[in-house]
Order: C-alpha cells, then sequence, then structure tokens
C-alpha cells in the first residue's frame, strides 16, 4: 500500500467545499496541540459547517489564520464580532479572530470506531474544566508523564 501526503490547505479547502454542500467530513488528527482530548494519529474528527452565532466557549473549532494555516483548536471566549482560540497542549491564546475566518466545527470525535458526541454533556464538562485549568496545564501534564513513567517501569 502506497502513502499519499496531502497538504492541510489543500485537504481544509476540500473539507469546506464538502461542508458548503450540506455534507460532514471526517479527518484524523495530526499534531499535538489537542492533547490530551485528541491524540495524533489515533483519533479522527468529524466537522459540520461553521456558524459562528452557533459557536461557545469550549467548542473544537476549525479556523483559518490570516496566514492561510488552518488551526483546529479550542474556543476561549467569544465577543460579538470575534472569539479566541486555544489548543488544549497549550497556555496562549490566539485572537481575535474574525468570524469569516471560522470553517467548521467539531461535530464528534472517533476513537477506536467509536463515535463520541461533543454536545454530550460530560465531554462539555471535561473541556470546561480543562479551559479552566490552563494556568496549570504544563505541570498537570508533567506530573502525568512522570507517572506514565513510573507505571511502565514497574
Amino acid at each position: 500500500m502506497s502513502e499519499v501526503t496531502v497538504k492541510a490547505v489543500e485537504l481544509f479547502s476540500l473539507v469546506s467545499e464538502l461542508l458548503e454542500q450540506g455534507q460532514s467530513a471526517r479527518i484524523s488528527v495530526t499534531g499535538t496541540s489537542m492533547y490530551p482530548f485528541l491524540r495524533h494519529s489515533l483519533d479522527s474528527v468529524e466537522f459540520s459547517s461553521g456558524n459562528f452565532a452557533q459557536i461557545a466557549r469550549g467548542d473544537i473549532v476549525l479556523s483559518r489564520r490570516l496566514s492561510g494555516a488552518y488551526v483546529m483548536h479550542r474556543v476561549w471566549r467569544k465577543e460579538k464580532e470575534a472569539y479566541y482560540i486555544v489548543g488544549d497542549a497549550q497556555q496562549w491564546i490566539e485572537g481575535p479572530l474574525e468570524p469569516q475566518q471560522l470553517v467548521a466545527v467539531v461535530e464528534a470525535i472517533w476513537r477506536k470506531d467509536r463515535r463520541i458526541a461533543c454536545s454530550k454533556c460530560w465531554w462539555r464538562c471535561c473541556a470546561r474544566i480543562w479551559l479552566l485549568l490552563r494556568p496549570y496545564r504544563y505541570f498537570i501534564m508533567k506530573c502525568y508523564r512522570k507517572m506514565r513513567k513510573i507505571i511502565r517501569v514497574r
């Protein structure tokens, strides 16, 4: 089997077209900026068309930066004419982003052929708690990695 590499710009422009036609799109997660909620090459996300009026704090959105690069992060804050995003593995907040920069909203996470709707109460609760823990994420993840290392050694 041969491997095909597609640039994000090309892939997400195709995703945008599908969403404009009323379809959904599902792609594999790449990168670690959304860890621990989304895992590189293990999880995939299901997108639906993005509507600025309907997004809220804690939603995972696909946005297009002014540079043309695409980024999938969580909504940190939404204002009347802008929104701010942050990766789950990051501490810095990006924004303001304008409503037209919103490409899509993540409707569900796919993990081992199991669909997890992002609208589920427990998922939204975990996301909100993780947003509140933003200043402490570095230390939480550092402790988590140390604990995993200790468990593996035993």
